[in-house]
């Protein structure tokens, strides 16, 4: 085996270099410095059409200086210095546009309303002693834990009896996924609607509010149907019907309901008790708004759920059943141990995308009534209130819960890749 000379060894490192820093610094440069200047000059049409005839044009000869300084290199490292060449403009991007912004972000966090001054953990500080922050953070960790743990048990369950499933299993996996089609926006919307509520006496145009109003909940008067008596301001047979009537049931405003106490199914708890004093106290609008996601995103679970239940030798399963086992034991012991890194990854994507959850508050409450959420605070202290460094600090906080997400994810790969 040749030695490597100490000439050869500078020039390996010095390519390197070129391949990893400069090479990809001229490539970005070169585009953002040439279509800036263009950018007023010409029209958007003609613009498109000169980079991709200029811009690629520039990019290959780029790339084809950059093997021709390779092919200099011993023979032993061309293919390495060849890799470098292609993965240095992709580190570059990603140091410039994540690298650098999180470490930017990190830094202003220290710094006060206007990242003029430093002003030390005062941010910090606010984060954990203001009762907005306060009640905003109990949500993150309500949603945290509701969200995921009933995606993946509801999932789990439709992905199971979704499986056993004889015909129809591919239309019922179908509707049950729909609602993963629709964006979050669209899904909040039509969640609004349902718990839509209008001051009497005003026509309910919510789901539940308009069956609610038009419930009897009085005795049937002479010459009265059942059900006639209320009526959601509909004209029958001439006759204007409302819902005025103490028989009738009073539309309830969910999504301003920040605990159970105005409604009347607290009217019956007694409030000394500890258990029912945590049932008066549990977040109704927040519960309310978590069920649009649930919503969303069962269907993805279940059809995931359901191609790991299908991976399960099916000797496995028999083996189970001949020994007597029943329905639920076979889920129990085989199936949920057997798909347990399926259900991880679920919950993983689960964790992470209750932790950027935004258009669902944005939407509904616009984090109002004490619904507001960690993404949807940090846009608030940004263009609302107009305070960079807390914007900044709210934006680490959902950094640092995702970081044991992604520690954890890159432990679990590298035992995959190992193993």
């Amino acid at each position: 085996m040749r030695e490597v000379t100490q000439q050869e060894k500078l020039m390996s490192i010095g390519i390197s270099m070129l391949a990893l820093g400069i090479f990809p610094l001229i490539w970005f440069l070169s585009q953002a410095l040439l279509f800036r200047e263009l950018t007023d000059a010409i029209s958007r049409n003609l613009l498109v059409v000169f980079a991709l005839i200029i811009g690629s044009s520039f990019i290959f000869f780029l790339f084809l200086g950059m093997d021709k300084i390779i092919k200099l290199a011993p023979k032993d490292t061309r293919d390495a210095l060849e890799a470098r060449m292609f993965v240095g403009p992709s580190l570059f991007m990603i140091s410039l546009f994540l690298f650098y912004p999180a470490v930017r972000t990190i830094y202003i966090s220290f710094k006060d309303r206007y990242s003029n001054d430093f002003i030390g953990f005062e941010n910090y500080k606010w984060a954990f002693s203001d009762p907005e922050m306060i009640v905003t953070i109990r949500n993150q960790i309500i949603w945290l834990f509701f969200v995921v743990f009933f995606v993946l048990l509801i999932g789990l369950v439709v992905g199971w009896l979704s499986d056993r499933l004889n015909k129809g299993e591919a239309f019922f996996k179908s509707i049950v996924f729909m609602p993963m089609a629709i964006s979050a926006v669209g899904a909040s919307a039509i969640f609004k609607f349902i718990y839509e509520y209008r001051p009497p006496p005003l026509t309910q145009i919510g789901i539940i509010n308009g069956i609610r109003v038009s419930v009897d909940r009085g005795p049937t008067l002479p010459g009265i149907k059942a059900g006639e008596k209320c009526m959601n301001n509909r004209i029958i047979d001439g006759e204007f019907k409302d819902f005025k009537n103490e028989d009738c049931l009073n539309p309830i405003g969910w999504l301003q309901q920040r605990d159970l106490s105005n409604l009347p199914f607290a009217e019956n708890l007694n409030p000394d008790n500890f258990f029912s004093s945590i049932l008066v106290n549990l977040p109704v609008n927040t519960m309310l708004l978590m069920l649009i996601m649930i919503w969303m995103f069962t269907g993805f679970a279940a059809v995931v759920f359901s191609a790991g239940i299908k991976a399960i030798p099916q000797e496995i399963m028999e083996a189970g059943q001949i020994d007597g086992a029943s329905e639920m034991r076979v889920f129990r012991s085989i199936v949920i141990p057997y798909i347990k890194s399926t259900i991880i990854v679920v919950g993983t994507y689960m964790v992470v995308t209750v932790l950027k959850a935004f258009d669902i508050i944005y939407v509904s409450t616009r984090g109002d009534l004490e619904t507001n959420l960690l993404a949807v605070k940090m846009l608030d202290e940004f263009s609302k209130y107009r305070n960079f460094g807390r914007s900044a600090t709210v934006a680490v906080l959902i950094f640092v819960c995702v970081l044991p997400i992604i520690i954890g994810t890159a432990i679990r790969e590298k035992e995959n890749t190992r193993s």
